[in-house]
């Protein structure tokens, strides 16, 4: 196949999975294992949430900025460095729980073929992902960053981050981000349920359990910590 036939033929698989989720599961359980589709899909939303990741991490790294020289572009790559591992690690226990869930119901199939159909309900979240950069570059140049002279004093530490992560722009950021995060994630979970039907071989409705079960605990806790407690940048 050429580069424009392999490119077509991964426009339709994401078109596939975004608009009929059983049916391609159903298809794609037929074949072999393959985890290097799903792995992309996973890795372009590791590389984008890196990517304003990496905004956040740069706003840290001027606060710091002044204690010595280097500090800045280490925090600013921890900060990227993070945000990649972090979306490999939710792909990994993500796949995880929702096996381990599926055990409940006498679920059968191996981890390798959850961790693969999973993936594929990742495809909304490079959308997520990408609408959250957009508004990454329009708050954050906004976002008054305090300056930190000295690793001595905890208290000072503490009250520059305070006054970091209560600028007006970065709560907006913060909030309009949870609530990114959170309609992609409800539209990966409904593929992930029919992903986990066939992945673990389950009715629909124990597959819904399964799916829905984690994802709205998950989704009071982003919401409680984003309005109430304290907040995270990102959504994720």
């Amino acid at each position: 196949m050429t580069y424009v036939d392999n490119l077509v033929s991964m426009i339709q698989n994401i078109i596939d999975v975004l608009t009929r989720p059983d049916a391609i599961f159903q298809e794609k359980v037929k074949s072999e294992e393959d985890l290097k589709i799903p792995f992309l899909f996973v890795a372009i939303v590791g590389i984008i949430s890196a990517s304003y990741g990496y905004m956040v991490g740069s706003l840290t790294s001027r606060m710091f900025a002044s204690v010595g020289a280097g500090m800045g572009e280490i925090v600013a790559v921890s900060t990227v460095i993070g945000a990649f591992i972090g979306i490999m690690v939710f792909w990994l226990i993500g796949s995880a729980i929702f096996y381990l869930i599926s055990m409940v119901f006498k679920g059968t199939g191996g981890y390798n073929r959850t961790l693969e159909f999973v993936g594929y309900g990742f495809i909304p979240q490079i959308f997520g992902s990408l609408l959250t950069l957009i508004m990454a570059v329009y708050y954050l140049p906004m976002v008054q960053v305090p300056v930190v002279n000295s690793f001595t004093d905890p208290a000072v530490i503490q009250n520059a981050v305070t006054r970091l992560t209560h600028d007006s722009a970065m709560m907006e950021f913060t909030k309009v981000s949870a609530v990114i995060a959170i309609i992609f994630l409800i539209w990966s979970a409904n593929i992930w349920i029919y992903a986990i039907k066939y992945s673990r071989n389950l009715t629909i409705k124990h597959a819904a359990v399964t799916i829905l079960l984690p994802v709205i605990i998950y989704i009071i806790y982003t919401l409680f910590m984003t309005f109430v407690g304290v907040p995270a940048p990102g959504g994720y």
